[in-house]
């Protein structure tokens, strides 16, 4: 019986995806033959995250986003701690991006302790 767990997740731009991936502490492996496999399944992926000591986490292209391709019973992490880790970082980038698109500097950043991101920001811009 095959574990494979393929996600659909709104994260529409990958190099966005990756910027967060890598502010997290993952290596990204990325190329033309990879794939992600249980023993019996394998499904073949755009880009893979290294997870120390355990299997790697996918992601590829899907109609409506990039979708996260894992054997969560092979992965040695809790699936929903990782997404929602992944959908800060990715929003975070995502706002920050847009924030200096729009002439914004941020002058004060704090994390507290539900990891909740305070931004203080200033316009640059007229």
């Amino acid at each position: 019986m095959s574990h494979i767990s393929v996600m659909k997740i709104a994260f529409a731009d990958k190099d966005l995806l990756k910027q967060a991936l890598a502010d997290l502490g993952y290596e990204i492996e990325e190329g033309e033959e990879l794939h992600i496999t249980d023993g019996v399944k394998s499904v073949k992926v755009d880009f893979l995250v290294k997870v120390p000591y355990t299997e790697s986490i996918g992601f590829r292209k899907g109609k409506n986003g990039w979708q996260l391709t894992a054997d969560w019973f092979r992965v040695n992490m809790d699936r929903k701690t990782f997404e929602n880790r992944l959908k800060q970082q990715y929003a975070y980038r995502s706002v920050m991006q847009s924030l200096g698109n729009q002439g914004f500097l941020v002058t004060e950043e704090v994390r507290d302790e539900k990891q909740q991101i305070h931004l203080v920001l200033r316009r640059t811009q007229f």
